[in-house]
């Protein structure tokens, strides 16, 4: 199995659909160049340092060296600081440069911006010296991998530039194109040089930029966004925290290309910056009260893709709702995934697309969008009553009839099609793996809501098909309490998830923090849950484990079998507010902000599921993304609890 880059010391910014990715120095292609293949783009490398840096657009590196050299030196790193508005600032000092002191007396500041498909990388040069001669290198190199190929640590050979000139150097790879324009700087072997004089008080500067592009990428840049912010700014850490979330949601909006016009969030950098629908709609969701433009826009887009075929191999169905868009097929063959590019693997996506309709209409804020999606609402109904009367694929005699269930019948797909989609997330207690059809806990709310919201919607616009959403709802309520719950020493719980065989996975995970909320649980289970929740066998101190910790495949740094998931831990918080648990949605928020500090005052996509009790510090996961569109959204929740109105 191929371990993915090591993402936790890395430096970014997005300005989707553009990213940058510095190592933990502030560097860009200094450790992860291919080591075989030098056949100008068609062989594949192999990286030991176990990161990537690069200038990325949409699912393509294209820049993936930037080395910069003052007087034929690298400098040393001082530090690296994230500013709003997408911007790295690089500090180091040039420390081989004799003079009458032993200290460092040359400094180059590098301050990298990003915005969508343009970066600038300005360099200042400050001494000193009375007058020092300075010369700036910039040495470049352009490799066009495939964001799949960088999950695998395998690089291409850099390509040659198509064209080049004093003022640009221009690279091409199909649709894609990036142009690095340096008037009067360009020199020969794919560099950028400057020179001139700096003194005390008289910097030397000198700055280039990037333009990437790609024709064929499925999503563009977004407009800006129009969020507004709490009345009254909240300070300290949580002021921090949510400034921080903001300036980062920011940088991952995206649209489509048939929508431009209609915003969405890219699920998170670097993997997935692109629509998801499960995770552009749970953002949407938290949020909802600082944004109903955002939540118009993601429903407005994954309308515009909602199946209309029974397709085995995209997952399609008519009505449903998508999992992910991109431009081509993806390829992860460590996991033995092969996906269209319009996958339809998720269960919960229709569900939740109708549940942020909902919500929207009962916002009141956005009339004409909700009124507009009306008959995609009646065509994603009618795939939830399908799906929950019948289980999957026919289910309807089988295990789980009457439970929305999935199971992945082409073996390239994913075998999970919840949140928790890795291999081994749904387990037993004693660590066996479930068999499909696999029938999710938190599935089953989120269609209790998306049903009973969906009939208020019908109702409230004069349309048919309220009455038969009700009496599914209340049907999948009863079944629901009849066939989760379990007990064990530490009383009832509702499980994660039925098997093929409609057994009950017999281990408390992170998935009963979704049904609060929801409304498919009476005032004694909510309460029941609450108390798992915020035991410790599930409560880490920083976040909730998606797995107890009394299970035999408990790891804190396996991705969904004992790591702690921001979102997930938020939308606990979520529910627990909706259910008047004010104190225990405090308590789990309380951790969730020390986590934070744990990361420069941001939330990352996960981190591991040491406890607190073990470690001051939250710990990293290695391999997680940040930024992640649910994990800052989570800060909007976060402050919610700690009381601050939206």
């Amino acid at each position: 199995m191929t371990v993915q880059p090591a993402l936790h010391r890395q430096h970014c910014s997005v300005a989707a659909p553009t990213q940058l990715w510095l190592d933990a120095d502030g560097r860009l292609g200094s450790g992860d160049s291919a080591a075989a293949g030098g056949d100008g783009g068609s062989g594949a490398g192999t990286s030991e340092a176990g990161w990537f840096t690069g200038l990325l657009h949409g699912d393509t590196r294209m820049l993936c060296r930037a080395e910069v050299r003052v007087n034929g030196m690298a400098p040393e790193p001082a530090s690296v600081e994230a500013e709003a508005g997408g911007v790295l600032r690089v500090r180091g000092l040039v420390r081989g440069i004799p003079g009458p002191t032993e200290d460092p007396a040359v400094e180059l500041v590098q301050t990298w911006t990003v915005t969508p498909g343009v970066v600038r990388h300005a360099l200042q040069v400050n001494t000193s010296f009375d007058a020092l001669d300075v010369e700036i290198e910039v040495r470049l190199a352009a490799d066009f991998t495939d964001m799949a190929a960088i999950r695998l640590s395998r690089f291409r050979e850099p390509f040659a530039p198509f064209a080049a000139d004093e003022s640009a150097l221009r690279w091409r790879h199909g649709a894609r194109t990036l142009t690095v324009a340096a008037p009067g700087a360009v020199a020969a072997g794919e560099r950028l040089l400057w020179r001139g004089t700096a003194g005390r008080g008289r910097s030397f500067e000198a700055e280039w930029q990037a333009v990437l592009a790609d024709s064929e990428d499925a999503v563009v840049a977004a407009r800006p966004p129009a969020s507004r912010r709490p009345p009254a700014e909240p300070s300290g850490a949580l002021g921090l925290l949510l400034d921080n979330s903001l300036d980062e949601l920011a940088g991952l909006r995206l649209a489509s290309r048939q929508l431009p016009d209609a915003p969405f969030l890219a699920a998170g950098a670097p993997w997935y910056f692109t629509l998801f629908g499960r995770d552009s709609l749970w953002a949407a969701r938290l949020l909802l009260p600082l944004d109903a433009g955002l939540a118009g826009g993601t429903l407005r887009t994954l309308a515009a893709f909602q199946g209309t075929r029974n397709d085995p191999a995209a997952a399609e169905e008519p009505g449903k709702i998508l999992h992910e868009l991109r431009s081509k097929e993806l390829v992860l063959e460590s996991q033995g995934l092969r996906l269209p590019p319009i996958y339809y693997g998720a269960v919960d996506s229709t569900p939740l697309w109708l549940c942020l309709l909902g919500e929207l209409g009962r916002a009141g804020t956005d009339d004409s969008t909700v009124r507009a999606l009306l008959p995609n609402a009646a065509r994603a109904a009618e795939w939830l009553l399908a799906a929950g009367n019948a289980g999957h694929a026919g289910n309807a005699v089988g295990a789980n009839g009457g439970f929305l269930s999935y199971q992945d019948t082409t073996g390239h797909g994913l075998s999970n099609q919840g949140w928790k989609d890795s291999g081994d997330a749904m387990q037993f207690r004693n660590g066996r793996q479930a068999d499909g059809p696999i029938a999710l806990s938190e599935v089953q709310g989120y269609a209790y809501q998306a049903a009973v919201e969906t009939a208020g919607l019908f109702d409230a616009y004069g349309e048919p098909g309220g009455q038969a959403l009700r009496d599914f709802a209340e049907a999948l309520k009863q079944a629901f309490r009849e066939r989760f719950w379990l007990e064990d020493d530490g009383g009832l719980f509702p499980a994660m998830a039925l098997d093929g065989h409609g057994d009950p996975l017999d281990v408390p995970g992170s998935n009963m923090g979704h049904l609060l909320g929801t409304g498919i649980l009476d005032a004694s289970e909510s309460r029941l849950v609450a108390d798992r929740l915020l035991s410790p066998e599930l409560f880490s101190g920083y976040g909730v484990h998606t797995i107890s910790r009394r299970a035999a495949g408990f790891w804190p740094f396996s991705y969904h079998c004992g790591s702690v998931w921001s979102h997930d831990t938020a939308i606990a918080i979520r529910g627990l507010l909706a259910e008047g648990f004010l104190a225990e949605a405090r308590t789990l928020a309380e951790g969730l902000l020390k986590a934070a500090g744990s990361f420069d005052h941001r939330l990352p996509e996960l981190f591991a599921g040491v406890p607190s009790d073990e470690s001051a510090r939250a710990i990293p996961y290695p391999a997680s993304c940040h930024p992640q569109a649910w994990s800052s959204a989570s800060a909007v929740v976060i402050a919610q609890a700690m009381g601050v109105g939206f």
